[in-house]
């Protein structure tokens, strides 16, 4: 074999015997270990492109960078030496753009520049965006947001879902993801509090923006700009691409365990049963080995009928999911409208989308039943 041909780790591998650097020894490894730093910013900006990008190919998102058009109220949304946040909301998200469209991704923004976007606006983009496909609705909405607190001290990442933790699954599912890479990119104070955060922590309706997403949304508050040191490291377009590189990350490793889903669920009326049926997608690349395999969870397969669980069977070899439920248990008589829940989670424990669909029943019991996705569930303002 000659060198040309060797494999490009043992060719370097040789180079190295070669130059007389032999491989590091267990202790010389371990001596590594003897003096670690603590957990504090570093500089050091590495970028390179993820190698599972490419599960990003196709999805539509959308980021909100957070506020924008509001420079004249004084003091408003600004840093101890007057840095604005929606200026870095704003690098972040045009970064973040670049990065998940080189990635190849359909990404909108909600505003442009320096403009105020109403939050019900910024919603409606995700809600009522023209898909590539053909489709209407964004896959993911994103809001990018940089926090801030009365102590000066306060720095830590944080990403917020809407509501309940189970009333947006695939939310929670992405939140993890982009959560963990921004505490680590931005070393900010990880493990100060939970990572996840519930917007009805901070109002009873939950945040507008998010309340009014009829998408899986989160919204990101990476680091706090009321901290003096952090709010200087936010004036650099530098530290800004090194938190739209963190959300890059946590996006690609979300996209690589794929977002199950399934087919609009079909309603018969066989004798006085009614049967409802759907056939699962996992989400997962079908060339993978393994791929003729079970990648579904049946512990978490569940089908509800406005709120009861339902009696499933599921099939792994056709993937199809069954319930069935006595008809005179279901109110028929007349026009009814139902609430019907779809669970089931893939092998990376990714939930399904949508989960939630209004099954219409007509005047007449045994003519079709309109069925139509809905979204998560949303809280009502008080």
């Amino acid at each position: 074999m000659t060198p040309r041909s060797l494999p490009v780790w043992t060719l370097a591998l040789t180079l190295i015997v070669l130059a007389g650097c032999g491989p590091t020894s267990l202790d010389k490894a371990m001596s590594r270990l003897d003096h670690r730093p603590d957990w504090k910013h570093y500089s050091q900006l590495d970028l390179p492109r993820h190698p599972a990008e490419k599960f990003l190919g196709g999805w539509v998102i959308v980021l909100d960078p957070g506020h924008g058009g509001e420079a004249h109220k004084k003091g408003y949304k600004r840093g101890p030496t007057g840095v604005r946040e929606a200026e870095m909301n704003w690098r972040v998200g045009r970064l973040l753009e670049r990065l998940l469209t080189d990635a190849g991704a359909h990404v909108t923004l909600t505003r442009d520049g320096d403009d105020f976007v109403s939050l019900a606006d910024r919603a409606e983009v995700a809600n009522n965006l023209a898909r590539p496909d053909g489709g209407v609705g964004a896959d993911l909405f994103i809001s990018l947001h940089h926090n801030a607190s009365s102590r000066e001290s306060a720095n830590f990442s944080s990403v917020w879902y809407h509501g309940e933790a189970d009333w947006s699954e695939p939310s929670l599912d992405v939140a993890k993801y982009i959560a963990h890479h921004l505490g680590t990119q931005l070393r900010t104070n990880v493990a100060h509090t939970s990572p996840l955060m519930s917007d009805q922590l901070m109002y009873a309706g939950g945040f507008g923006v998010l309340r009014r997403c009829k998408v899986p949304a989160l919204l990101c508050e990476s680091s706090f700009f009321s901290n003096r040191a952090e709010e200087q490291r936010l004036r650099d377009a530098d530290y800004n691409l090194r938190e739209a590189y963190a959300i890059y990350l946590g996006l690609c490793e979300y996209a690589y365990g794929g977002r199950p889903t399934q087919t609009l669920p079909k309603v018969e009326k066989i004798g006085d049963m009614l049967r409802i049926s759907t056939a699962l997608d996992d989400g997962l690349d079908k060339d993978w080995w393994g791929h003729d395999r079970d990648r579904t969870l049946s512990s978490t397969i569940r089908i509800n009928l406005d709120g009861k669980q339902l009696a499933t069977h599921y099939d792994p070899q056709c993937e199809v999911m069954v319930a069935r439920v006595q008809a005179d248990l279901v109110n028929l008589g007349g026009p009814s409208s139902h609430v019907l829940s779809i669970h089931h989670t893939n092998l990376f424990k990714h939930h399904n989308y949508p989960q939630r669909y209004r099954l219409v029943f007509a005047d007449d019991p045994d003519s079709a039943v309109a069925i139509t996705a809905m979204a998560p569930k949303r809280a009502t303002p008080k």
